[in-house]
């Protein structure tokens, strides 16, 4: 009974170590993984302070980058290339740390602004902030001028009506005169 115990709890841990294997290794399988959790996997590597599994999982990460570089996939490369740029940024200094060298990574991830559909679509991205920033600028113009028609509506209108109730008073003081002028006549 011991002795089945004892292979049953083997085995146990042994698929458990599989398992946690497996879910390591999908975690930087870039068509299982999202960024952020190829990231977040290398994040865990640094912590465990394993130089070895760290330069092990950089090696993927450079191998799946060059992967996605050579089929042309421009969107998906950029997408994992911006997070695991950040990544080896923040981490620079723990890399050094455990002595990896980062370079054939960042050759890697150079490469992905030189492609040729990145660099369209860094320039379509660019012309198309361009023309955003240019309509604002313009919607701002023409709220301006509206601002500014509006304000010289409303002086003239007031103007206007200061000149018309001139007018009136005018209007009034005259009648009144002559009114009175009648008034003086009658009575002679």
């Amino acid at each position: 009974m011991k002795k089945l115990f004892a292979m049953a709890a083997i085995a146990v841990m042994c698929l458990t170590g599989c398992n946690k294997a497996n879910t390591a290794e999908e975690a930087l399988d870039f068509e299982k993984a999202t960024p952020e959790a190829v990231v977040s996997a290398l994040a865990e590597k640094v912590q465990a302070g394993d130089a070895t599994a760290i330069t092990a999982a950089l090696e993927t990460v450079q191998t799946q980058l060059a992967g996605l570089i050579d089929a042309g996939n421009v969107e998906k490369v950029t997408e994992y290339a911006a997070k695991i740029k950040a990544f080896v940024e923040e981490n620079a200094e723990a890399l050094k740390g455990f002595n990896i060298d980062v370079t054939p990574l960042t050759a890697v991830i150079d490469k992905v602004a030189a492609m040729p559909g990145a660099a369209q679509e860094a320039a379509e991205d660019a012309a198309q902030d361009a023309a955003e920033a240019a309509q604002a600028q313009a919607e701002a113009a023409a709220d301006a001028a509206i601002d500014e028609a509006e304000s010289k509506v409303d002086e003239a209108v007031k103007a206007a009506e200061k000149a018309v109730d001139e007018a009136i008073e005018t209007g009034k003081a005259k009648t009144n005169d002559a009114i009175q002028g009648a008034a003086d006549k009658i009575k002679l």
